[in-house]
């Protein structure tokens, strides 16, 4: 709900900077297809701009001097609102842009509705181009829709080849598909006006390309000017159909008799390059990785997954330690496989702090890596299962070879559909980090739920019958067959 809420509000601020640029520099230019392109081409890239995001990657590199915590800075992930319900206002917001959205629909599908109507009620007469002209008994203006042209009995009837040639430039060059996707589009950008000066100039440039090609069949500039100001008194009032009599007559006939453009002006388009160049800058995203290697040089420092960690020769301890607070003695080899994205921030301690608190193992320094929490990663840390249910969970680091899967899919959809079920009982005004594990058996089913950490018993219940009413997963495997895992999760329940 607020992702898509925030997607929208970037597609809109996308679309008034483009058109706003368009406006002063081409608005006024004589380039009338090529502007119509421009304008296509600007709504389409103001909803796919905000799905284009870059990641930068960037090694974490550390110098082993005195005692120091760096924060490598990750970008922010997903919370696990589990105390955190949506805010009502967002709520409020939501519906409000689905009904604008839905008014809007209804509004385009009751005028095609309307037209449709007055299609199948006319006189057909197919032209030999595969146009089809509906004369109609209604007393309305002359207007073009999908391969039909809708006139009147009178206009039928009277001098009507001038309007004929208009609507069938308007067929020609697909300007009732362009109307229909502006319209799908305008309805998700209801509120913003871009979208609507944006769709006026639209319709527009389609008046001045269909006057363009009546001038250039042949017609008489005068005599055409005069037949528009007569047609100019009604309006056929179909927000989706291209109609002869448009309310920007004015506009069209000084485009008329306007000089053409140099082309030279065309090249104002590249105005789009760095519009575009500076919207996907401004969404790109840092990832701090660890590199796989470990590189040694003479007498240099050390560095191990970018981190140098000392001279050479020296082996220092490796801590991982969780976001709660357990810590886990690991390999170097361990270390190295650990991806950056996961590392909330790393410590060094050289040998006397070392010593103080790991003891003689610690002789050559100390490296301690907290990891963010699993929400924070928008997954969940992987624990290994032991059948004795007073020994300690130790940390899993080595992986089978496919981990359980939630329908399917990502571990970070288990975390949503959690999220989703979870409501604060009322009166329970308790706060804390809860750590909960369970097992996911061979065939999928969740068991062994139990609370590792607990708030109160009240939290405590409703969050364990929450995940033994979770759906069948997809079992882990190893060497081909499927085994036992246990996971767990931390939520925090927090008031605000």
């Amino acid at each position: 709900m607020t992702e898509f809420l925030t997607y929208d509000g970037k597609v809109a601020i996308a679309l008034l900077v483009f058109y706003l640029f368009y406006r002063f520099l081409l608005k006024k230019e004589t380039f009338h297809r090529f502007n119509r392109v421009v304008l296509i081409v600007t709504a389409a890239l103001s909803f796919l701009l905000p799905l284009c995001i870059i990641t930068i990657h960037r090694p974490i590199e550390i110098q082993a001097m005195d005692t120091v915590a760096v924060m490598s800075e990750l970008p922010e992930g997903i919370t696990l609102a589990a105390a955190s319900p949506v805010q009502w206002w967002i709520v409020a917001l939501f519906v409000l842009f689905w009904a604008g959205a839905a008014f809007v629909l209804i509004r385009v599908a009751v005028s095609i509705i309307s037209i449709t109507r007055i299609v199948r009620q006319g006189d057909c007469v197919r032209e030999e181009d595969g146009c089809k002209i509906i004369v109609t008994e209604r007393d309305i203006d002359p207007f073009s829709w999908m391969r039909y042209i809708v006139l009147s009995r009178k206009d039928w009837e009277g001098p009507h080849t001038p309007i004929i040639a208009h609507e069938k430039a308007h067929i020609r060059y697909g300007h009732t598909v362009e109307l229909l996707l502006v319209d799908i589009l305008s309805a998700l950008q209801w509120f913003n006006p871009a979208i609507w000066m944006l769709r006026s100039d639209l319709k527009e440039l389609h008046e001045y390309e269909a006057d363009d090609a009546v001038l250039r069949s042949g017609v008489n500039i005068k005599e055409y000017q005069y037949l528009l100001i007569r047609k100019a008194v009604g309006k056929s009032g179909y927000s989706v159909a291209n109609s002869f009599n448009h309310s920007i007559l004015k506009n069209r006939i000084t485009m008329m008799s306007k000089s053409k453009s140099p082309l030279v002006r065309g090249l104002r388009v590249l105005y789009l390059l760095p519009l575009m160049c500076l919207g996907i800058g401004l969404q790109a995203q840092t990832a701090y990785d660890l590199p796989d290697k470990v590189n040694q040089n003479d007498g240099n420092p050390q560095s191990v997954n970018g981190i140098k960690i000392g001279p050479e020769g020296v082996n220092p301890l490796f801590i991982l330690k969780q976001a709660w607070g357990d810590e886990k003695e690991i390999t170097r080899e361990d270390f190295k496989q650990i991806e950056g994205e996961r590392i909330k921030s790393v410590e060094i301690m050289k040998e006397d702090a070392a010593k103080e608190k790991y003891g003689e193992k610690a002789d050559g320094g100390v490296v301690v890596i907290t990891l963010k929490r699993p929400q924070e990663l928008n997954e969940i840390v992987v624990i290994s299962y032991t059948d004795e249910e007073d020994e300690e969970i130790p940390f899993m680091l080595a992986n089978p070879e496919t981990m359980p899967s939630f329908q399917g899919e990502e571990m970070s959809t288990f975390t949503r559909w959690l999220n989703a079920r979870i409501h604060r009982p009322k009166g329970c005004t308790h706060e804390g980090d809860m750590k909960v594990s369970f097992v996911v058996d061979t065939d999928g089913r969740v068991k062994d739920v139990k609370v590792v950490n607990s708030i109160c018993e009240t939290l405590d219940a409703l969050v364990v019958s929450l995940i033994e009413q979770s759906p069948k997963w997809e079992p882990a495997t190893a060497g081909g067959r499927p085994v036992a895992q246990c996971l767990t999760i931390p939520i925090s329940f927090r008031i605000r």
